[in-house]
């Protein structure tokens, strides 16, 4: 795992493949197998049953599912690698964007993994972890929805378009304050979403890069992206609850590790900085 480098999309489906091997108990079973606990024991716990619980949320490419319904992502590289190190099993458990925080600060998981957008309104509910990167807002858009439109007529909502976006994120929130003219609809199930927008059912759908950059380069004869580079960036981050230091503080020392190892920057290579991620979804 050491040796991990991005070498083209055969090597990088060959690690993902290797990663999904790790040992972990299915997210199915997350919640009947372990009762809510309180903070500030965390760690100790964890390894005392040597399994973390892992909370994770659709939220491409950190977080997603591929064909076959296995979780993949950045975060969910991150996270299988940060486990393997520690020398602890995995348990991934589902959550939303509507109930991530909710279920972290209520024990059903460890650690909220899910391309999680740091902010000081968060950041007095949970506790965030160093960030490991920064990500700049996109558009992509239907060619044949938009037509000659541009920006500016989503920004005045002459057109009435419909724009997705994830419900629950900072982005839905940035969204209404730039594009708030416009038919903003809040979804949930953001593959869902992608297939709307290529098929015209959605004219349009933001969220953090590289997944608008990435679906106009798959699907070029159907999108092609709009620049709200200018709308913002956020850092994204893990996150434990409030009381939970010793367990940020692992999860930190790991982070500086592996930065500096060039490990975390190998996984960026592949599901940030190209497109070959997306056939897996």
């Amino acid at each position: 795992m050491r040796l991990l480098k991005v070498m083209g999309c055969l090597v990088s489906l060959v690690l993902v493949g290797a990663l999904a091997n790790t040992p972990m108990v299915s997210g199915a079973s997350a919640k009947s197998a372990h009762e809510p606990q309180a903070s500030g024991d965390t760690l100790s716990n964890i390894q005392k049953r040597g399994v973390i619980r892992v909370g994770v949320a659709v939220n491409a490419p950190w977080v997603l599912r591929d064909k076959n319904g296995q979780w993949i992502g950045l975060d969910v590289d991150l996270a299988r690698q940060f486990a393997q190190e520690m020398r602890w099993q995995i348990e991934l458990v589902p959550t939303t964007w509507a109930s991530g925080i909710d279920d972290l600060r209520a024990g059903h998981f460890d650690l909220l993994a899910a391309g999680l957008s740091v902010t000081p309104q968060r950041a007095t509910l949970i506790k965030f972890s160093h960030p490991y990167g920064n990500f700049a807002l996109g558009l992509v858009v239907n060619r044949k929805a938009l037509g000659k439109d541009d920006l500016l007529t989503l920004e005045t909502g002459a057109g009435k378009h419909k724009i997705g976006v994830l419900s629950g994120t900072v982005t839905a929130a940035t969204a209404k304050e730039y594009l708030g003219n416009s038919d903003l609809v809040e979804v949930d199930d953001e593959s869902k979403a992608i297939q709307d927008v290529r098929n015209g059912a959605l004219d349009g759908l933001i969220a953090e890069q590289p997944l608008p950059e990435a679906l106009a380069q798959s699907y070029p004869d159907q999108l092609h992206t709009l620049d709200v580079s200018t709308y913002g960036k956020t850092a994204h981050a893990f996150a434990v609850r409030l009381g939970d230091q010793d367990l940020a503080d692992v999860v930190d020392a790991w982070l500086i590790y592996e930065d500096a190892a060039g490990w975390i920057q190998s996984r960026k290579e592949f599901w940030i900085h190209s497109a070959a991620w997306i056939p897996l979804m």
